[in-house]
């Protein structure tokens, strides 16, 4: 099955879902591979939340929001559901778990789903966390969980990632750098106090500790995200032997290097031209350094 399709990959297109009455279809009655273009009533009870949802955080009030609206109208599209093997509950979500959360608070006792029988760690599971990450509002912390849990549970590379939902490889790099960045940043992102655009700005530096000195000016002074560009400018100012020595040519090539390779280069030339020197790579995952030998090697 080709991933990042969306529903479309878990729901037949070209024929409407075929509703059943909830007091004619019960769960027990369904069959063991049962019709992707069936919605059958699961009791709410029954169905676990899905490990690999991106967002670990929800919103109690749109929460709630959203109870109010699924009392009064119901649940007007149905979610996506595997049934599960091994003990626990029966089913677990592939997509909707803000909806059956709701449907919780709204004290239903039963969601419309469709039931797709697959194994617990089919790639349906894979495709559920593409899912999450093209329809659910997630922050940029979120997704960087949710490409880093692609690249180590399903062993998809970056640019597989990328492809997948549609953006470059170097989007998906630099979400999943921003995990590198310390803990007290990563809460505020996560949060929504700073912008994608203010952690990329900090993300720049060299340090965790220039780091969280631009961190605490952004938050003191409530920084605009331009403003911490321009803001990070002077902790790059930091006098080092890259930046003092390097020549025109070497510049230039730190900039070639950098455009192919896709990651920050250093240079730190010796103290004589005879002394030659250094050429640093910087790379940010696995993966990364994966793809920096890969093109280096041509491999």
């Amino acid at each position: 099955m080709a991933l990042g399709k969306g529903l479309s990959s878990l729901i037949p297109q070209g024929q409407a879902p075929k509703a059943l009455d909830q007091t004619s279809a019960s769960v027990a009655a369904a069959p063991a591979q049962t019709s992707a273009d069936v919605v059958l009533q699961i009791p709410v009870d029954d169905i676990a939340p899905n490990p690999f949802q991106p967002r670990k955080k929800f919103d109690e009030e749109m929460l709630a929001d959203l109870a109010r609206s699924i009392a009064e109208s119901g649940i007007l599209q149905p979610v996506v559901v595997v049934r599960t093997t091994g003990g626990g509950k029966p089913y677990q979500i592939v997509a909707g778990e803000r909806r059956v959360r709701a449907a919780r608070i709204a004290k239903l006792k039963t969601v419309p789903a469709i039931v797709r029988s697959v194994k617990a760690d089919d790639e349906n599971l894979e495709l559920a966390i593409l899912e999450n990450i093209q329809r659910e509002d997630l922050n940029p912390i979120e997704l960087g969980f949710a490409y880093k849990e692609l690249t180590e549970r399903f062993k998809a590379s970056q640019d597989d990632i990328a492809r997948k939902i549609g953006k470059s490889r170097q989007v998906v790099g630099n979400t999943m750098r921003l995990l590198t960045l310390p803990k007290e940043i990563q809460a505020d992102i996560e949060s929504g106090a700073l912008s994608e655009n203010h952690a990329r700005a900090i993300l720049a530096l060299p340090t965790d500790d220039v780091r969280l000195k631009l961190w605490r000016e952004v938050r003191e002074q409530k920084l605009s995200a331009r403003n911490t560009e321009v803001a990070a400018r002077k902790y790059k100012k930091t006098p080092n032997k890259s930046a003092a020595n390097v020549d025109a040519f070497s510049k230039s090539v730190m900039v070639e290097l950098e455009a192919y390779l896709g990651t920050k280069v250093l240079v730190e030339p010796g103290a004589h031209v005879s002394d030659g020197g250094k050429i640093i790579i910087k790379y940010f995952s696995n993966e990364d350094l994966k793809n920096i030998v890969t093109k280096i090697t041509r491999r």
